[in-house]
């Protein structure tokens, strides 16, 4: 079972433009949704589950079935447009909304053959890839977890902030300390509680943190995984991403991982 982070985004820049979801990924095809397959779309009470149709298909009987349940029909394709190559799939409009998600939020999709169900993910939460990086010395591939955003200081890590980190299996917490604690004590602390330390840097004018190798590794995080961050004022859980908690049924083979 996959799954898949994306955003509800504009289709256009009109004030009444309609709601976007995309997927883009060679996934696509591994799950089924090969270029020119038909794909239904249908809005549930706080999900949208998309459904490959491509046997015994009665195009007129299904277009009215789909409308009457307030969906619609899109086809994948192959994209290859600047911004955007390989295969894709697009759906636009009302029944976007009619699933309770609106422009801006942060979404998750389980991707599995001839399926796709798309739920929203909480406020206060965080979905992030585990991504990967070359190790500078030994040229291996390593992974690598990239934040950044306004976002980060609201939540109490601006530029130049400071940080411990605390690793541990299934969770990295990073904790925030304001200018007024002495940078010696912060050390103490660290050292006493065998945390690391690390510091907020920036880029383009926004906050970043940026780790990698033996932090996310000690935590049993590779490549490819996901991290459900959950923030608080001064605080940031990275922890393992957890199906089941975004509303998602688990098949016999994740629940025995």
């Amino acid at each position: 079972m996959n799954y898949y982070l994306l955003n509800v985004q504009r289709n256009g820049w009109a004030v009444d433009s309609r709601p976007r979801l995309q997927f883009h990924g060679h996934w696509l095809d591994e799950t089924g949704f090969v270029n020119g397959t038909l794909v239904q779309s249908l809005p549930g009470e706080g999900v949208l589950v998309l459904t490959l149709c491509d046997k015994d298909i009665c195009y007129s009987e299904l277009y009215k079935q789909t409308k009457a349940e307030g969906g619609t029909l899109n086809r994948a394709y192959v994209a290859n447009s600047r911004t955007l190559k390989g295969p894709a799939l697009i759906t636009t409009g009302k029944h976007i909304s009619k699933a309770g998600f609106v422009f801006g939020d942060s979404l998750v999709a389980q991707c599995e053959y001839g399926r796709i169900e798309v739920r929203k993910v909480a406020e206060g939460v965080r979905l992030i890839n585990v991504a990967r990086t070359k190790d500078a010395r030994t040229k291996s591939t390593i992974p690598s977890v990239f934040m950044t955003g306004s976002w980060l200081d609201k939540a109490g890590f601006g530029t130049d902030v400071l940080m411990t980190v605390s690793v541990e299996a299934g969770l990295i917490t990073l904790q925030a300390y304001n200018k007024e604690i002495i940078y010696s004590d912060i050390v103490k602390l660290a050292r006493k509680n065998k945390w690391r330390l690390g510091q907020v840097s920036t880029k383009d004018g926004l906050p970043r943190i940026l780790f990698k190798g033996f932090y996310i590794a000690e935590a049993g995080f590779l490549p490819g995984d996901i991290f459900a961050t959950y923030v608080s004022f001064g605080q940031i859980r990275l922890q393992k991403f957890e199906p089941e908690c975004f509303g998602f049924c688990l098949h016999k083979d994740e629940a025995n991982i």
